[in-house]
């Protein structure tokens, strides 16, 4: 058993750029998914750290799930809400 990263399959791929897709539609911003963390298969634990570039900072959002699914809900949660508290942010305090 080695300590190096695994080769990313095309599936794994796949994933990632959906997400990313996902997330820019939701907060209209650059998106890097910084680590990527899928076990064997979808019914796995998983964890996403992506790290958003978003009105004019940086957030990092970070989640795990048991699944593949459940991860990525809780990331598109955490997009959602983040997009919402900077909304509120910007009309109670206009910039």
């Amino acid at each position: 058993m080695t300590d190096e990263p695994q080769q990313a399959s095309e599936a794994d791929e796949r994933f990632a750029e959906r997400l990313a897709e996902d997330l820019g539609r939701i907060l209209g911003t650059g998106i890097v998914i910084d680590e990527l963390l899928l076990g064997p298969n979808e019914d796995t634990p998983t964890k996403i750290r992506a790290l958003c570039l978003f009105d004019g900072g940086m957030e990092v959002l970070e989640v795990g799930g048991e699944t593949r699914l459940e991860a990525y809900n809780r990331l598109v949660r955490a997009a959602a809400e983040l997009r919402l508290s900077v909304a509120a942010r910007r009309m109670i305090a206009p910039i």
